[in-house]
């Protein structure tokens, strides 16, 4: 199944056949280890789709028994041979079916977010790799700190999406678990053979299986949601640093306008972003889903309604507003305008003293690193009392001119020659995360998302 719009992904119909879908492979499983008839389990297999079945049969029916799935239990059964529908949903309860079948949408949902992702960090990557040596100030505490390359700051990025997968490889292995165990979980209904038949559905699904499939194992999803909001965290984080470097006053970044584009209603020079707005937003109500996914983890014995319908709209929910967010975070970055002249003059238009870190390493092999810190320390203070020029005062320092000259302070206190190791750093994250990249899309279009 293929889900193009993500408002569509648990629509009624999707829904629906998605619950035929799991009537039918459990058909299919019981016959494979002997439980139901092999003529029947086809038969039931056949006809287990929306398409045969039909949305007014079941609602007529469901508007009767107020029982979703018994409706298609019973309206399969009308479908298929008399001794077919006999089997349908034999040893099944209706938390079975719908959980799974859910989880059967989530993960083609999934399998788009995965892809995105994907795209996410190899748009990053090629941003590190452009812009590995592009010097820019580094920032710590919301004030200018060292120099350091914008590849480096995309770097970090990176590598916190590469987290961001980590999460969802653990998510997928607890999600794409099927538990399903009948009533209460202790597999009465299925002839003693509970065990061997989950381990068939399962495989057959693509799914792990539980070795205990009760109905109040809702940490399986919970993982899963909790994990989509690490994703609006990590999002978020970055789309907020963007936004900031976007202000007038750093102009590092900005957002494409398109033809006709107008930013106020009352102010004709604004010029506002769009898009990131929209990420932001996304991201901190996908993020803020997690205080309630909590409490959701709270289910007693071995059946509680309350909690289940409390998941099950968190996990559509967030599925949904997941995918997006991760289509509108790929829209984010293809409209990113890098204004690297703007970087180089807000580090150069910085106090001269923006590079007095190399000066202190370079007077420590001789002074030792706290002297140095300290002299430097106080020449800056008294330079920024008296509205000096720090770079002046270092030169004047007898101390300091000891050891360098002129041009010796002229060379280390340059910003644009001080940026670490941020080069090196940028290029490796760079091609690790065009690796994982591939990996995640790969990964993205397997079976069954468990393959490692």
């Amino acid at each position: 199944m293929k889900i193009n719009d993500p408002d569509l992904i648990f629509s009624k119909a999707n829904l629906w056949d998605s619950y035929l879908k799991v009537e039918g492979e459990l058909a299919k499983a019981q016959s494979q280890i002997g439980l139901i008839p092999k003529k029947a389990a086809a038969n039931i297999y056949k006809n287990a789709k929306l398409s045969v079945v039909g949305s007014n049969n079941i609602e007529q029916s469901f508007a009767i028994t107020k029982s979703l799935i018994l409706s298609i239990v019973q309206e399969l059964s009308k479908k298929c041979s008399r001794e077919a529908g006999g089997y349908v949903h034999w040893g099944g309860t209706t938390r079975n079916i719908i959980d799974t079948g859910r989880n059967l949408l989530v993960r083609e949902a999934h399998r788009n977010i995965l892809k995105n992702l994907s795209v996410s960090i190899k748009k990053l990557s090629d941003l590190s790799i452009k812009y590995s040596e592009t010097p820019m100030l580094g920032r710590t505490m919301g004030q200018n700190a060292v120099p350091i390359s914008f590849g480096f700051k995309v770097a970090g990025w990176i590598e916190s999406l590469i987290r961001l997968d980590s999460k969802f490889k653990h998510a997928e292995a607890s999600i794409f678990t099927l538990l399903f165990g009948g009533a209460v979980g202790a597999m009465h209904g299925f002839n003693g053979k509970g065990y061997e038949l989950t381990q068939q559905l399962a495989s057959n699904l693509g799914f792990n299986n539980s070795i205990v499939p009760n109905r109040t194992s809702l940490e399986t999803s919970i993982n899963y949601l909790l994990a989509l909001s690490f994703q609006g965290m990590i999002l978020g984080k970055i789309a907020n640093e963007i936004y900031i470097l976007m202000s007038q006053s750093i102009n590092e970044i900005s957002e494409k306008q398109t033809k006709g584009q107008v930013g106020s209603s009352t102010m004709p020079h604004k010029v506002n972003p769009v898009i990131i707005l929209q990420v932001i937003e996304e991201a901190a109500i996908l993020r803020g889903k997690a205080s309630t996914t909590i409490e959701a983890g709270m289910p007693l014995h071995e059946g509680d309604l309350r909690y289940n319908k409390i998941v099950d709209n968190l996990i559509k929910d967030s599925t949904v507003l997941s995918l997006k967010l991760s289509q509108k975070f790929n829209s984010m970055l293809n409209n990113l305008l890098i204004n690297s002249k703007q970087m180089q003059r807000n580090l150069l238009n910085e106090k001269d003293y923006i590079a007095s870190e190399n000066l202190m390493y370079k007077l420590g092999k001789y002074l030792g690193r706290q002297e140095a810190h300290d002299l430097i320390h106080l020449i800056i203070k008294k330079s920024v009392k008296h509205k000096l020029s720090a770079k002046e005062q270092f030169l004047n320092d007898p101390i300091i001119s000891k050891y360098f000259t002129t041009a010796d302070v002229e060379k280390i206190l340059n910003p644009l020659k001080y940026i670490g190791e941020s080069k090196k750093i940028s290029l490796k994250m760079s091609k690790f995360g065009i690796k994982k990249a591939t990996e995640i899309h790969a990964r993205s279009t397997s079976k069954n998302l468990l393959i490692r």
